[in-house]
């Protein structure tokens, strides 16, 4: 075949007998085809066309080669096609190509040629097999595109998506884009690392449920948009609660269906971007946690001096009415010693003025406002800050919560205070000789009568029946070990019960141990009697 001839390459029968593809039988063409048509057809194309003998002589090439080359027809045919060949190429791909098309099959792939002006390109090359005598390849048909433009968008768009997925991959934040039904198209490293943290479970629909208080279907259906909400995730026991800020972003997307090829842009995805505040939220809770320990200690260190400087007040009120009574008397049956009478009045005036300065010490009631309050969240708040105490002492705590509790209308602190100190006479009964076991069982729940009721059981010995009815007294205590016992703990936490309205009952377990059970009017029945500094 020579550059210019119709001869071979036009519709008879005789060109389609002549050469086949190897390993196909030959195609007739139709008779009404016009003379030197594929010929036409194969000068028009705008793909690199080449017709070489099985010796790789050149025989024919199109315009399109011409092109793509940088040479006339004139100066390749006849010439091998070595000529194109660039020494970038490694010889194993040569190597396949000759053996493949050798055998009567097709070869496809890519070779770096080089053109006229000795440029490079890269050439998408498919090498046809045409059958000669013998059945054998006589020819080979070349076709070939000039793919180096390609390559290099292909190059540069791996080069930005690698450089896209490792800055995704090493920012500190969860990163997802979920399509409009939830489903995770693309997400980063520290994505994975929650999800095997999570045991696999998906973390996306764990933070929308999370943002949209568990209805993530219908954040994703009305396509609501969100910015830096905080939630918690339940990672594991193992690692605990973490709190990440969440926002989500609804951006237009390329549809990857071939249907949607004018219609671009049609799809929307959610780019979801949580980052992790878990480490902030623990020193949040930390310094909450200390700010709480510290508030109660005071609330319960001026409830107790207020209770022992009134029950001082209490024990020397006694003597000092005897003594006042006993002054009458005498006066009465016209026995006075005038030196008795001065001595006992020199003691009732001292004995007034020390009252009045132990009436006057009484430290003012803490100021609070009188608030509605989550009953679990105040016993959760004094668990966290007794946690050290009851490590430190062995003491097994068990936590029995009902859900959802009325409300209950009161002083946060003065509330705490009441279950830290209820919390601290169960750890004193169960260290307390001839307990059987460290273990303390508190229960919050709604009280039959209404209201909330909160119930703290120990293991230890149990309340003696000869002093139930003096329990609640200031200064007294039962316990054996009582050093460093001021004996004011339920004192304190009937006082503040009383404040609010409440009831306390204390009653022996059949099962041993004892149990206190403190009643709560709820918002709406509270009756709260207001303190000094309110």
């Amino acid at each position: 075949m020579s550059n210019g001839s119709t001869d071979g390459t036009g519709g008879g029968a005789g060109a389609a007998a002549a050469t086949e593809i190897a390993g196909q039988e030959p195609t007739r063409p139709h008779p009404d085809l016009p003379p030197g048509l594929f010929f036409d057809t194969v000068e028009a194309l705008g793909s690199g066309i080449s017709v070489a003998d099985a010796a790789g002589t050149i025989l024919y090439v199109n315009p399109a080669f011409e092109q793509i080359t940088g040479y006339a027809a004139a100066e390749v045919i006849g010439q091998n096609h070595s000529l194109l060949s660039n020494k970038k190429t490694p010889a194993r791909v040569y190597d396949d190509l000759w053996r493949t098309i050798a055998a009567g099959r097709t070869w496809q792939g890519r070779l770096l040629n080089r053109r006229k002006d000795a440029t490079p390109y890269l050439a998408d090359l498919k090498v046809v097999p045409v059958r000669g005598g013998e059945g054998r390849p006589g020819y080979y048909l070349g076709i070939q595109r000039d793919a180096s433009a390609q390559m290099s968008l292909e190059r540069s768009v791996a080069t930005q998506k690698a450089l896209i997925e490792n800055i995704i991959d090493v920012a500190p934040v969860v990163m997802a884009l979920l399509n409009e039904h939830g489903k995770v198209m693309i997400d980063n490293h520290a994505y994975k690392v929650l999800m095997a943290d999570m045991g696999g479970q998906e973390p996306a629909w764990a933070f929308l449920k999370a943002v949209a208080d568990g209805d993530a279907a219908g954040l994703l259906m009305e396509r609501r948009a969100f910015d830096s909400v905080e939630v918690k995730i339940e990672v594991g026991r193992r690692l605990g609660p973490r709190w990440f800020a969440c926002s989500g972003l609804w951006i237009d997307v390329a549809r990857p269906e071939v249907d949607s090829y004018y219609e671009p842009g049609t799809g929307r995805a959610l780019l979801l971007v949580c980052l992790d505040v878990t480490a902030r939220m623990r020193a949040f809770q930390q310094a909450k946690t200390s700010a709480i320990r510290a508030l109660t200690a005071e609330i319960q260190q001026a409830q107790g001096m207020r209770e022992v400087l009134q029950g001082a007040v209490y024990q020397l009120q006694g003597p000092l009415n005897m003594l006042g009574a006993a002054a009458a008397m005498l006066e009465r049956q016209g026995a006075a010693n005038p030196a008795i009478s001065a001595a006992l009045d020199d003691v009732r005036r001292a004995g007034g003025e020390t009252l009045a300065h132990l009436r006057d010490s009484v430290p003012q009631t803490i100021h609070e406002p009188v608030l509605p309050l989550n009953i679990n969240e105040l016993v959760r708040e004094v668990m966290d800050f007794m946690v050290d105490r009851l490590l430190a002492e062995g003491v097994a705590l068990s936590w029995m919560p009902t859900a959802v509790l009325p409300a209950v209308s009161g002083r946060a602190g003065q509330l705490r205070t009441l279950v830290k100190v209820l919390l601290d006479n169960a750890v004193d009964a169960v260290g307390e000789p001839g307990a059987p076991e460290r273990a303390v069982v508190i229960e919050t729940r709604r009280a039959a009568a209404g209201g909330v009721e909160i119930a703290i059981s120990d293991s230890g010995a149990g309340v003696a029946p000869g002093i139930r009815a003096r329990i609640f007294e200031p200064f007294f205590s039962g316990w054996r070990r009582a050093r460093g016992r001021p004996g004011m703990g339920l004192a304190i936490a009937q006082n503040i019960l009383t404040e609010h309205g409440g009831t306390i009952a204390v009653d022996n377990r059949a099962e041993g141990g004892c149990r206190i059970v403190v009643g709560l009017p709820a918002e709406d029945e509270a009756l709260i009697t207001r303190g000094d500094g309110v």
